[in-house]
């Protein structure tokens, strides 16, 4: 499921993948995370041990006006995915959060912006609460459905 959210702020922690043509050049990203901090819903930085990483990211965030917008907001929630696999058609849908920068696609969320680029960013291993209810412990879901 996601959504355009109104406003990011805060730390995300990419151990998972990151889209695009990214995806298939870099992988797993599990021994060289790529750390984002994101303010006022905009990419602020980006850093990685893997300064290749760090900079095709960063240069693929600014290529337009809001190629560095956060667009999109989601949870994965197919419970049958173990692990991501460097396919993010695929990892996207692992259990967790993720989030795009770029094209929030208004069609489907209603967002009245627009961006020429779309990149996710996938993590693993979330704790998540609605409201107060914790939902996903350690990347596990705590709910039935």
């Amino acid at each position: 499921m996601f959504t355009t959210p109104g406003e990011v702020n805060g730390t995300f922690v990419v151990d998972g993948v990151v889209g695009d043509y990214l995806c298939e050049k870099f992988g797993d990203l599990r021994h060289q995370p790529l750390t984002i901090r994101i303010k006022a819903n905009r990419l602020s930085e980006a850093f990685s041990e893997n300064k290749e990483l760090e900079q095709d990211f960063w240069n693929y965030t600014h290529t337009d006006e809001n190629s560095d917008r956060v667009g999109e907001f989601a949870i994965g929630t197919n419970t049958e995915i173990r692990d991501v696999i460097g396919h993010i058609l695929q990892d996207e849908k692992f259990p967790g959060i993720h989030i795009a920068f770029g094209n929030p696609y208004g069609e489907h969320t209603g967002a009245q912006w627009y961006s020429s680029t779309h990149i996710d960013v996938v993590g693993t291993k979330f704790n998540i609460w609605v409201d107060d209810a914790q939902i996903m412990q350690s990347g596990k879901f705590l709910i039935e459905a």
